[in-house]
């Protein structure tokens, strides 16, 4: 945990331990997003691209419910991949900003992580279904921290639900409704009101959480991972 005002680590255990990444890996592939696009989020819209599909399947992956051949905006895409961990949605990004070279996109975010100060991350995919995506979590906290930079990022992390909108299969609004992982900040019993946002990520039965709170005019991220 560390205070994002003066930069002081208020906690750390294990904190350069590199580990699994999880979905925490979606963090980058948003940040490279929002580093193109941040301003053009309605008006360039991507179809998703049937070969993603072979790879997702039989894997149990969290998805958004992106149909190939469905077309979406990039608005729509982000929030995909931070409310229910869309692994569908990461891939279609990491595909259209690397010209359909899977390969080109993950080398675009290492290194980014190494730019932005990550010292134990590497990624192997744009979700982190692969166990190859490992983080540690003082570099998880770096990559969070770029991420809050982008106010478009703080208002989609902290909304607990998002009506995707029209498309080929839904035609009336409020009938495709996405779901915020993040429970300290939907109306549950672990909800927070100090927690701005957040990222969750698991595989198997561990889960990794990478947050942002304010209190007392004060802000933290903190970062859990295993």
């Amino acid at each position: 945990m560390a205070n994002t005002d003066t930069g002081l680590v208020v906690y750390e255990k294990n904190s350069e331990t590199p580990m699994a990444a999880a979905s925490l890996t979606k963090l980058m592939t948003m940040i490279l997003m929002l580093e193109s696009y941040q301003d053009q989020l309605d008006t360039i819209s991507i179809t998703a691209p049937g070969y993603i599909y072979d790879y997702l399947y039989g894997k149990n992956a969290s998805t958004a419910d992106i149909w190939k051949d469905e077309t979406h905006t990039l608005r729509s895409l982000l929030y995909a991949m931070l409310l229910p961990s869309a692994n569908e949605a990461a891939y279609i990004v990491a595909d259209y900003m690397s010209g359909s070279s899977i390969d080109n996109f993950v080398a675009m975010m290492n290194d980014e992580a190494a730019r932005i100060g990550c010292t134990g991350t590497t990624f192997t995919d744009p979700c982190g279904l692969d166990p190859g995506n490992v983080t540690t979590a003082r570099d998880a906290y770096l990559i969070l921290r770029a991420l809050t930079a982008y106010d478009v990022f703080a208002t989609v992390a902290g909304t607990p639900t998002y009506d995707m909108g029209t498309n080929s299969r839904y035609t009336t609004p409020g009938t495709y409704i996405l779901q915020n992982t993040d429970k300290l900040i939907t109306n549950s019993s672990y909800h927070r009101d100090y927690t701005k946002g957040g990222k969750t990520g698991s595989l198997g039965e561990w889960q990794n959480f990478a947050g942002w709170h304010s209190q007392d005019g004060e802000s933290y991220i903190s970062v859990v991972l295993n």
